[in-house]
């Protein structure tokens, strides 16, 4: 490609903050020139993004995540096909994972970015299992903070969607007892058939609780929490001496931050001389090679598979996150350009 004949970029954009859920119209998809890579930058077509809860968080002002300006990009994750190249580390035809944004093309500096594995588009490996914010946070939410043993009743909520697939099937690996809750009961066989949980709680048709309390009553150990909310409460009241509870999000809040639901029942916490802490991915960046290595061998022994949902082409960002928040797919969530 010369640098005369650049492709156009097709991005989407925000037109407005959301006021509570995601609508369709606060987004627009917009076309632009791509621009010129300046020496030790790339010129990227988007193979493949993730369409990740922390991606909403970026619509509202004050995000911990860098926030969405308005008529500008959205941030995302993914995997791209270098077409141009002024980095010595990079050349064309390489695929790199890193930042991407919703879009079909992006310029950025080289060091943002590092190869795939095996230099090929493999969404399922280098986004779904490899990737920062699947994959790695499973690993050392559920190893690190959850120091999750064998035998141990170990809770995931948010268990059918693109992290807690991979806690569920880890926590398998370690030899845990694994329950899962989603939301439907399509969901729930899910669990159960497909990524082989021990048990699985349908929340919109069952009582958490009393489920709870059916299968591990005061025995749970560990608790990776993707969803918070009264779920959260749920659990904190059935804890075995010792617990520990792993904050990754709670994205049944990220609709309402004016009012979220906070747990009332947390002095259990002290009860069950249990503790309850938070994370991100990047507090572990030091032991990122050691995870990775790991999460490959269980990959390529079959103990991992990572079950994903794609939906085609950037006009479809818009209802992809959608999606997040409305049940409307198991799995990894990925947008494929």
């Amino acid at each position: 490609m010369t640098l005369t004949n650049l492709p156009k970029n097709k991005k989407a954009v925000l037109l407005k903050r959301p006021e509570n859920e995601i609508t369709d119209d606060i987004f627009d998809i917009i076309d632009e020139d791509c621009i010129e890579p300046k020496e030790d930058e790339l010129l990227i077509r988007v193979d493949t993004i993730a369409i990740d809860a922390w991606i909403r968080t970026t619509f509202d002002e004050g995000s911990y995540h860098e926030t969405s300006e308005i008529q500008q990009g959205i941030g995302a994750l993914g995997i791209g096909e270098v077409l141009v190249s002024n980095s010595d580390k990079f050349k064309e035809g390489d695929f790199v994972s890193g930042p991407m944004g919703a879009q079909t093309h992006i310029t950025m500096h080289s060091a943002a970015y590092q190869k795939v594995e095996n230099n090929k588009a493999d969404p399922e490996l280098n986004i779904g299992l490899l990737g920062l914010t699947t994959g790695l946070t499973a690993y050392f939410g559920l190893l690190d903070v959850g120091k999750v043993k064998k035998d141990e009743f170990v809770v995931v909520s948010g268990a059918a969607g693109g992290v807690g697939i991979i806690v569920c099937q880890l926590a398998k690996a370690k030899g845990a007892k694994v329950i899962g809750i989603a939301g439907g009961e399509d969901k729930k066989k899910f669990l159960l058939d497909v990524l082989k949980a021990d048990y699985a709680i349908d929340y919109k048709n069952q009582n958490v609780r009393e489920e709870l309390e059916s299968i591990a009553k005061d025995k749970i150990d560990v608790f990776f929490d993707n969803v918070g909310g009264e779920i959260l409460n749920d659990v904190l009241n059935n804890l075995n001496t010792g617990a520990r509870i792993a904050i990754c999000g709670a994205i049944s809040q990220y609709n309402n931050f004016e009012n979220i639901l906070g747990p009332s029942a947390y002095l259990k916490l002290a009860e069950r001389y249990s503790r309850m802490e938070g994370f991100t991915v990047m507090h572990f960046s030091e032991k990122f090679p050691e995870a990775i290595k790991e999460l490959t061998r269980l990959y390529d022994s079959g103990d991992i598979i990572v079950p994903t949902h794609y939906e085609e082409g950037i006009e479809s960002f818009p209802k992809s996150i959608q999606m997040l928040f409305n049940g409307g797919h198991k799995g990894k969530l990925m947008v494929k350009m």
